[in-house]
Protein backbone atom coordinates (compact mmCIF):
# COMPACT_ATOMS: atom_id res chain seq x y z
CA UNK A 1 0.00 0.00 0.00
CA UNK A 2 1.48 3.50 -1.18
CA UNK A 3 1.16 6.07 1.72
CA UNK A 4 0.78 9.74 0.78
CA UNK A 5 1.19 12.77 2.88
CA UNK A 6 -2.57 15.15 3.09
CA UNK A 7 -3.14 18.56 4.60
CA UNK A 8 -5.62 20.99 4.64
CA UNK A 9 -7.27 24.01 5.65
CA UNK A 10 -9.89 23.48 7.93
CA UNK A 11 -12.27 26.04 10.43
CA UNK A 12 -11.31 25.82 14.10
CA UNK A 13 -14.74 25.24 14.99
CA UNK A 14 -14.73 22.38 12.27
CA UNK A 15 -11.89 20.57 13.59
CA UNK A 16 -13.20 21.17 17.17
CA UNK A 17 -16.99 19.40 15.99
CA UNK A 18 -14.75 16.49 14.26
CA UNK A 19 -12.83 15.88 17.37
CA UNK A 20 -15.89 15.83 19.74
CA UNK A 21 -17.89 13.81 16.97
CA UNK A 22 -15.29 11.13 16.55
CA UNK A 23 -13.91 10.99 20.49
CA UNK A 24 -10.63 11.20 19.46
CA UNK A 25 -8.09 14.11 21.48
CA UNK A 26 -6.38 14.78 18.56
CA UNK A 27 -6.74 16.22 15.07
CA UNK A 28 -4.72 13.86 12.99
CA UNK A 29 -6.94 10.98 15.07
CA UNK A 30 -9.62 12.69 14.53
CA UNK A 31 -9.57 13.00 10.99
CA UNK A 32 -8.26 9.84 10.04
CA UNK A 33 -11.23 8.12 11.52
CA UNK A 34 -13.69 10.60 9.85
CA UNK A 35 -11.84 9.75 6.21
CA UNK A 36 -12.42 5.56 7.19
CA UNK A 37 -15.87 6.24 7.85
CA UNK A 38 -16.72 7.98 5.09
CA UNK A 39 -14.94 5.73 2.95
CA UNK A 40 -16.93 2.81 4.44
CA UNK A 41 -20.14 4.59 4.44
CA UNK A 42 -22.43 2.54 1.33
CA UNK A 43 -23.39 6.15 0.03
CA UNK A 44 -21.03 8.94 1.59
CA UNK A 45 -23.83 10.03 3.88
CA UNK A 46 -24.50 9.92 7.32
Amino acid sequence: MKIVHVQSVLPQEDVIALKEKTGESSIKEAISKAVYHYLKCDDGEE
